[in-house]
């Protein structure tokens, strides 16, 4: 059985605790805690009307300190405005109770969810107005382009990215041209085998995979940049100089992702057929025969319909991307959440969009 205090020992504080005195204060208490291991401690704060970050720590430490007696430490006339800054063990346990709840109520966490995302579809949509209406004024000549940071930003988002995308696309061409035509050789067809290489290359393949790289290469890179920007209150000084970040940040990464991603994909679609031809090689099909036979499968409109496609992709990956880096949070950590969710959502609208193509130009 705990034993009752035998006193109370009363403490007024100063008017202001900070770093400066916190530690003399710190010493104190403990000072009298282990002098009188029973006795209760009332500490007067009606004096108190200043403190730091660390005079929040002392007072919470005051109030949280766990004794082995029952004897308390009372803080007593504090100023509402100084306790609301001080969190509580029973206001932390009562958030934590109400997650939990939350977390196991499945149509509240679907919810949220739909709610989240109606909020984004919103959010989203009054961006791309705005990128709109800078494209509006560019094009108007109400505002000038930089197209020095324009050709830059293609150069480290399409030169520098030739390399893996014409890796990709070589394998695309081989692996197809190797799948196709084990099956396309039992039935004596594997000639057509060029068709299919050459019509899905151009149409789907060759966009589909240079965009997908593109949103995890520089899709990624937007949403770092210009979330690091954020973080760093660049982008509140553009705004505090009048200056727009949608023109300003926005609308040459936009431009560029439109020159550089149809390039891309064109690349793509070459060294795909090219590495396609190759493999029909060992099926005994030459390379006279196999572009002979890709001239009489494909038209203008594949190769027009992959263009269309590698564009808009280019600008969905470059809005999202921005949009992302323009709502990153504070801290290092915001700044890789919105990388990531860059990547996803603009892989997820990739599919998506890739679906609407097929189903109006087939």
């Amino acid at each position: 059985m705990n034993s009752v205090p035998l006193l109370v020992i009363e403490v007024s504080l100063d008017a202001k605790i900070t770093s400066a005195s916190v530690a003399q204060w710190w010493q104190r208490i403990n000072s009298l805690l282990l002098d009188n291991p029973n006795a209760a401690i009332r500490v007067d704060a009606k004096d108190l009307t200043y403190i730091d970050t660390t005079g929040i720590a002392f007072l919470y430490d005051l109030q949280n300190r766990q004794r082995p007696t029952h004897a308390e430490i009372i803080i007593e006339n504090l100023a509402p405005n100084l306790a609301a800054l001080i969190p509580t063990s029973k206001q932390q346990t009562v958030v934590e109770n109400e997650q939990k709840s939350e977390s196991k109520s499945l149509i509240t966490t679907i919810g949220k969810a739909t709610q989240s995302q109606i909020a984004y579809v919103s959010t989203m949509y009054l961006f791309l107005k705005e990128c709109a209406m800078a494209m509006k004024e560019t094009l108007l000549g109400k505002q000038k382009v930089r197209w020095a940071e324009v050709f830059t930003i293609a150069t480290q988002a399409g030169a520098n990215a030739v390399p893996i995308v014409l890796l990709i696309g070589f394998l695309m061409g081989v692996i197809m041209a190797f799948e196709i035509g084990l099956v396309a050789q039992k039935f004596g067809a594997v000639l057509f085998v060029a068709d299919g290489i050459g019509i899905s290359m151009f149409r789907e393949l060759g966009p589909l995979m240079t965009a997908i790289i593109f949103a995890g290469r520089t899709g990624a890179a937007f949403a770092a940049e210009i979330g690091t920007q954020k973080v760093n209150e660049e982008i509140n000084a553009l705004n505090t100089f009048g200056i727009s970040p949608i023109s300003y940040l926005v609308l040459p990464r936009i431009l560029a992702s439109i020159m550089v991603l149809p390039l891309l994909t064109i690349l793509a679609d070459l060294v795909g057929i090219f590495g396609g031809a190759l493999v029909l090689l060992k099926f005994n099909i030459g390379f006279l025969q196999f572009y002979n036979e890709l001239l009489h499968s494909i038209s203008s409109w594949d190769f027009i319909v992959g263009l269309l496609k590698a564009t808009t992709f280019g600008i969905t990956i470059a809005a999202i991307g921005c949009e992302r880096g323009l709502t990153t949070g504070s801290g290092a950590t915001s700044v890789g959440l919105s990388a990531t969710s860059a990547v996803v959502t603009s892989i997820v609208w990739i599919v998506v969009i890739d679906g609407f193509f097929t189903v109006l130009t087939s």
